[in-house]
């Protein structure tokens, strides 16, 4: 919801080197196609989209703009917390290793889980799941994928709310990685750091809490945000001097709530020329 503010910037997109289901080129190609001026491709706890982006970029003339960005997800208490981080350096050595370190772990998850399912009757292997993935990284949305091509649920969300999602009988514990972790990490790689999505969070209390953590910014402008959230995370931005960012969290065709449309929420030029202000080397404006 943009409380009608042109919306000429998506913060918050994924492609196939996570759980999107486009490419890199194929998002940048919408994103000509629908009329915005740039994007963040943030793609979960990896990199690996950045460098095929910018190789499209270079050698097509496409007007739109390409930030830098990762989504972290981690949690607190009970909740998931992710984090966004744009403008990072994607060669960044600590990054590289850390993220290294996260797409083995949640390879480990994978396997656990699919052994859970074949437990439970489902004929579903990891090659399979490996292959939907497409990429380096593997996640609970290309598990689901897998229960929907052998006709086990018919979409996404019914594999979480059945099987995969928390407290189901195929759920398996991410690895621990905490939001002060990750807003540290996106500093070191010369990033900003911006709470994603606070309305989705369950324990409310960690919004506060992030924010105590030396975030820059809330992701404000969000599909599932209704009226009323967008106008407390405003004051909330406002009362702590916080950056504030939109995006869709498009992950293509297939996806819920606004997911698989890009520039379905999002900010404008000049909310995003302040983020571009906060750059570690800028003076604010």
């Amino acid at each position: 919801m943009n409380c009608d503010m042109p919306i000429e910037y998506d913060l918050h997109v994924h492609t196939t080197a996570s759980d999107g289901t486009l490419s890199p080129e194929e998002v940048l190609r919408r994103a000509a196609r629908v009329g915005l001026k740039g994007i963040a491709i943030t793609d979960h706890d990896t990199v690996a989209g950045l460098k095929p982006a910018r190789e499209f970029l270079a050698s097509n003339a496409l007007p739109v703009e390409l930030v830098p960005g990762i989504e972290l997800n981690t949690e607190a208490g009970a909740s998931e917390v992710h984090i966004l981080g744009y403008f990072i350096d994607d060669n960044n050595p600590t990054l590289l290793t850390r993220l290294k370190n996260i797409r083995e772990s949640r390879r480990g998850r994978a396997r656990e889980m699919i052994k859970k399912l074949c437990d439970l009757g489902f004929d579903i292997s990891y090659d399979q799941v490996d292959s939907l993935a497409g990429g380096d990284l593997i996640g609970r949305p290309h598990i689901a994928r897998a229960l929907i091509e052998k006709g086990y649920v018919s979409s996404v969300k019914e594999a979480f709310q059945k099987y995969i999602g928390k407290g189901r009988p195929a759920f398996v514990p991410r690895y621990k990685f905490l939001p002060e972790e990750a807003i540290d990490l996106i500093r070191t790689s010369g990033g900003i750091s911006f709470l994603a999505h606070p309305g989705l969070i369950a324990e409310t209390k960690w919004i506060g809490q992030v924010i105590a953590y030396g975030i820059n910014g809330l992701e404000v402008y969000y599909p599932e945000h209704h009226p009323d959230q967008v106008r407390g995370y405003l004051e909330l931005a406002q009362k702590h001097e916080l950056l504030v960012s939109g995006g869709s969290d498009f992950h293509g065709e297939g996806a819920s709530e606004g997911r698989e449309r890009l520039g379905y929420a999002g900010i404008s030029q000049q909310i995003y020329c302040k983020i571009r202000s906060r750059l570690p080397g800028k003076e604010e404006k």
